[in-house]
Formats: structure tokens, sequence, C-alpha cells
């Protein structure tokens, strides 16, 4: 008895392991046929002889089956997505190591528990990058230096409300703050300086905030067979769109001409 004990748990924090990584890589914007076919390598890495995964946006669903005939049954509820390729390249990192020469479950879960703590830059250099980011867009427009500096003021602040909203309000009321905020923003430069024009600012800071990378990937899943999940994930890049042209019109109805 003590023994099917002790190997059940080993299957339990098998797959508890395999699962915690597989929603990192969700969670950081990986595709689903990608997930599902990590933590399936990882569960064989430890000596799984079958081994069942079914994950959408939202649910990961797995099986286990080990040699010894214990099994295990998990479910996983992501709750939020985002994009996030440094710590998804962490988990991926982490996989492809298990499954050359895996590790110990508790120094493999140690791994993965730094690997969630990790942030790809620091927070002071994402002011910074946001802002050039919206100036540069703005030029490649036909922006010039007025309008270049504009959106770098406004991209900064765009920065600051992702920095401070990140926890707080969910990212589709966020995307339509944020666009307000910058559509209102680009209507007053327009106001105060008379050279600028503030449809360029307003296209360079829209880039900041457009889900190219979500649509790329739920076109990937689409292609792989994953329709349940890529259909989702364009409905969500589609909705994060809408929210981005709500903001903007929403300006724009409070602005009236100015914009």
């Amino acid at each position: 008895m003590e023994k099917v004990e002790k190997a059940s748990a080993s299957a339990d924090a098998i797959l508890c392991l395999a699962l915690d990584i597989g929603e990192g890589m969700l969670k950081s914007g990986g595709e689903v046929s990608r997930v599902e076919s990590t933590i399936e390598r990882i569960c064989r890495a430890y000596g799984a002889v079958h081994v069942e995964v079914f994950s959408i946006i939202s649910v990961i669903n797995a099986t286990v089956h080990m040699a010894d005939g214990t099994q295990s049954a998990q479910m996983r509820r992501i709750r939020t997505t985002g994009t996030n390729m440094y710590r998804l390249e962490l988990f991926n990192e982490i996989s492809r190591e298990i499954c050359h020469q895996p590790p110990a479950i508790a120094e493999a879960d140690a791994r993965v528990r730094a690997a969630k703590q990790k942030l790809a830059y620091p927070a002071w250099a994402v002011l910074p990058a946001s802002a050039v980011a919206a100036s540069m867009f703005a030029v490649f427009f036909g922006g010039g230096a007025v309008e270049a500096l504009v959106a770098l003021l406004i991209g900064a602040l765009l920065g600051m409300i992702d920095l401070l909203a990140a926890d707080r309000i969910n990212e589709l009321a966020k995307t339509v703050v944020a666009a307000f905020v910058a559509g209102i923003l680009s209507a007053t430069s327009a106001l105060l300086i008379s050279s600028a024009d503030s449809g360029v600012i307003m296209i360079g800071t829209i880039m900041l905030l457009v889900p190219g990378v979500a649509f790329g990937t739920a076109l990937r899943d689409l292609l792989c067979g994953d329709l349940i999940a890529g259909g989702l994930k364009t409905v969500q890049a589609c909705l994060a769109a809408l929210m981005i042209a709500f903001g903007y019109l929403l300006a724009m109805a409070v602005m009236g001409g100015a914009v």
C-alpha cells in the first residue's frame, strides 16, 4: 500500500511540474500545440507511458499513465494571457533540459518557480522603451520633430498606465483607457501646437497597443489545426483591436474637431 501511494504521488508530482511549465508558456503567449507537446514530452521524460493533453487559451486538461500502472489527472484554469517572449524562452529552456536529462522534481520545480518571478525588463526600462517606440513610429508614418516629441511623451505615459494597471483592471478595459488617454493628448497637442499633426501622433501611439503578436499566434494555431484555440485567440485579438478603436473614437467624440 505504501509503495502504491508513493508511486501515485510521483505521478501527481510529474504531471504538476509539466502543467506548471505548460501554464507558464500559455500565459506568456505560447502556441497551444507547443504547450501540449511540451507537457507530453516532459511526462514521458520522467517515465510516463501514455499522456493525453488538451488545451485551449483558458484551460489545460492532462492525464498521465506511469509504467507501474499509476495515473494522475489534473486541470489548470488560465485566467490571463499575454506576450512575454523572455519568460517563454525560459520555460522552453527548462523543458528542453528536462527532456535531455531529467533532474529531480524538486530541482526542476524550483527552476520553474524562479522563471515565473523573472521579468524581461526592469520596470524603469518600460517607460523609455515605450516612449522611444511611439516616437519612432510617429516618424515612420511621416511625422516630424514636433510629432516625434509629442509621441515620445504620450508613449511614456502609456508605459506608465501599463505598469500601474497591470494587475488592477481587466486587460480590455486597460486598452480602452490607454487608447482614450492617447487620443485626448494627441488632440490636445494639435490645439496647443498649430504645426502638430494629431493624426500622425495617434498612429504612432496606436502601434504600442496593437495586438500583432497575439494575432500572429492565433493564425499559427489555426494553421496547426487547433481550431478552437486559434478561433478563441483570433476573437481575443479582434476584441483588443475593437477596444483600441473605441478608445480613440471616444477621444475624438470628446475633442470634436481637434482630431
